[in-house]
Parts: C-alpha cells; structure tokens; sequence
C-alpha cells in the first residue's frame, strides 16, 4: 500500500533486459524503502501510469523510448508535459548502453536539446557547483569525485554539465596509456525544461556514488 509519508517515483523500463534488477538491486532496494516505486515495462502501463499518478520524478532505465512507434510517441509527449509542469526525469542506468549516437541525439533533440553522444571511458569527476540541478535536489547528499566508466554528452551548455572532470583529469584504464580528457565534455548532465528538469546519467557501470546522485537529485537519503 502507498504511503502519503514517502514521494511517488515511476521506473520506466521500455526495452529491459532479464538482468537489469541483478544489475540495479541495490538502487532499487533503496527507492522500495524510502518511496513509493511504481514499475512499469510496457508503454500501456506508462501511460495508464502516468495519468493516474502525481510523480516527483521519473526515471528511464533503457532506449525504449528511442523506437518510433505512435504509442512511444504518446508516452514521450506526456514525459515533456511532465517535465514542463514540474517533474524530473532522469536518463541513465543501460540507456548510455544500448543507445546508438543518432537514436542519443534524436531523443534529446525531442526535449530542444543539442547533446550528443560523446567519448566512452572512465576518468575522476566532480559536481559543478554552479550548474543546472532540480529544485528538489539535496545537493549536500551528492557524491565527492569520483570515478565513472561512462558515456559523455558533448554540446551540453556550460550550466548543463553537472558532474565535470576533475582538474587536469587523465582517462583511466587498466591497459591503455592516460589521456587528457576532453573537459567540454561531462558524465552528468542537466537542462530546466519548462517548470523542472531533465537529467542524464552517462554511468554504465553502476557505481554506488551514482546511485546516491540519483537519489539525491531526487532529494532522497541513500544509505550505503
């Protein structure tokens, strides 16, 4: 039974694959306790969700909402509405994973984006201090520097990058030689449209301190 102590928040799982919850079990385990988690895998129930539920944030866990097909097309369009009358959403989890660069730029260019699909590899980053969060973010909650294996967005705007390399960061890998990072480029990144936000989280690994962002730009606790 839904508690009205605890904020609604719908996971949004279009194209799953059979280990997701194997993957994301300790990040799902944390949004059972501390909310009231509804999950969806087909875009019927989306949209039945969507119309009878008050979210305070959505999250999109794959590209399922990448294929064009007029009932996608539908629940796309009532996740803008969503976003521009006041709720989050946020991008990540295998979506960075299975999305190719023009479906990445298509689906983002959907919300008046410019992002792009960017360089793939692990290197340390940091919050932006002065970048575009939530409203209902807890900003103290977010992670320190850390280090992501990810896919980046470039052509994100300056306030858009969230979590951005750190100083003179260098690409991290067990077998090729370090390189300098492109700093343009971001792991997380963020753009108010209408009323809140929308977020991407480039993380394909799932890394803990990723899962305490998620949860912290939804303004939850995260117990490690």
């Amino acid at each position: 039974m839904a508690s009205a102590d605890k904020p609604n928040i719908l996971i949004l799982s279009l194209s799953i694959e059979d280990y997701f919850d194997h993957c994301y079990l300790h990040l799902l385990d944390h949004l059972w306790e501390v909310s009231n988690l509804t999950r969806v895998k087909d875009t019927s129930g989306a949209l039945q969700a969507l119309s009878e539920t008050n979210f305070k944030a959505i999250v999109i866990t794959d590209q399922g909402l990448t294929h064009s097909t007029p009932a996608k097309k539908e629940v796309l369009q009532k996740i803008i509405s969503y976003i521009e009358e006041g709720g989050l959403v946020i991008v990540g989890m295998h979506f960075p994973t299975f999305t190719p660069p023009k479906m990445f730029e298509d689906f983002f260019g959907g919300f008046g984006l410019p992002w792009k699909s960017g360089d793939y590899y692990r290197a340390t980053f940091q919050f932006a201090p002065l970048s575009n969060v939530p409203p209902g973010a807890q900003i103290a909650w977010l992670p320190e520097p850390y280090s992501i294996k990810a896919l980046h967005v470039k052509d994100a705007r300056a306030q858009e990058r969230i979590f951005v390399p750190v100083p003179s960061a260098l690409t991290e890998s067990r077998v090729d030689i370090p390189e300098p990072v492109d700093e343009e480029q971001a792991a997380v990144v963020g753009a108010k449209i209408g009323l809140d936000h929308l977020v991407y989280c480039g993380d394909v690994n799932g890394e803990r301190e990723s899962y305490a962002l998620i949860m912290a730009l939804c303004g939850l606790p995260f117990f490690t």
